[in-house]
């Protein structure tokens, strides 16, 4: 008999069984990272990636870089392995601007928190994007795009399910769950500079039913008591299932650095995208091929 895997017989326009991948979810709390050797996620190498990723925004920007890094490191750990590069191909960890407190501060008020959709840590897109001028946060085709990053962001606060837009930095298709649009730095900054907590500051580029969800691990803590509704710790992922926490609305006032540079602008997750499954089709011609080769008995 020869067995075909399921995952293979997915068709284009499916997810195909991911449940190896909806297990109960854990912390990382350790990764390699490429020439650098091995580095605390939550102490050293996350506090790296902000300040050199985004390192001068406000800090509900700061905090929405946090996460959205994590989950990038993450889809990296589970698709390709425990370790990432050091640069724009993956998340720059090694820069000129060493992590601050505020950096440090982020990361703590995030502590463990990634995006999930579907079940599945999501690929948390990210680019620097143009500099909005409007209260919307929106920006104008005349507003300045200096890294030229802009065409990949996507606009999906409100947007659920197959309405949500996908980045085109990853595979474009309703099955790759992993792609839910993409974050710009810049615009990022003005919506926290606006007064939006990071919760919707995510919810505003990878759509309203992206979940926050705590990877629970010794490398986890939860944030202080009486922390403002920003910062509150999401539920925990128990045995596969996940739960949508609603962020409240008393809003943190914004504050941090205010300078006009954001972050390196580089492309994370440039080729971060859902496996693609092989068309129905070739297995079963695969299949074919193998029982003509048996030899008779």
């Amino acid at each position: 008999m020869v067995t075909i895997p399921a995952l293979a017989l997915a068709g284009c326009g499916d997810e195909g069984d991911v449940s190896w991948l909806r297990q109960p979810l854990s912390a990382f709390c350790t990764v390699d990272v490429t020439g650098k050797g091995t580095r605390q996620v939550e102490t050293d190498y996350l506090p790296h990636v902000v300040a050199c990723e985004n390192g001068a925004a406000d800090t509900e920007a700061l905090k929405a870089q946090a996460v959205a890094a994590r989950s990038y490191l993450y889809y990296k750990i589970k698709q390709e392995g425990g370790s990432i590069c050091d640069g724009t191909g993956c998340q720059v960890y090694t820069c000129s601007n060493k992590p601050q407190q505020k950096h440090f501060d982020a990361v703590r008020a995030t502590s463990g928190q990634v995006l999930v959709y579907s079940g599945v840590v999501i690929c948390g897109f990210y680019v620097a994007g143009a500099k909005p001028s409007t209260p919307t946060c929106e920006p104008l085709p005349t507003d300045p795009d200096p890294t030229k990053t802009e065409k990949y962001v996507t606009y999906n606060e409100g947007r659920s399910g197959a309405d949500v837009t996908q980045s085109t930095l990853g595979w474009v298709d309703p099955g790759n769950i992993y792609n839910r649009g993409c974050k710009s730095q810049n615009g990022a900054h003005c919506l926290s500079l606006a007064g939006r907590p990071y919760p919707e500051i995510l919810r505003f580029y990878y759509g309203a039913d992206i979940q926050l969800v705590t990877a629970p691990g010794s490398c986890v803590n939860p944030p202080p008591d009486g922390a403002p509704a920003g910062e509150r710790q999401p539920p925990r992922l128990d045995g596969g299932s996940t739960a949508d926490w609603q962020p409240g609305t008393d809003l943190p006032p914004p504050g941090g650095d205010r300078s006009e540079r954001l972050g390196g602008g580089g492309c994370a997750c440039r080729f971060g995208q859902g496996p693609r499954p092989v068309p129905v089709a070739l297995v079963l011609l695969f299949g074919t091929l193998l029982l003509r080769r048996r030899p008779r008995r």
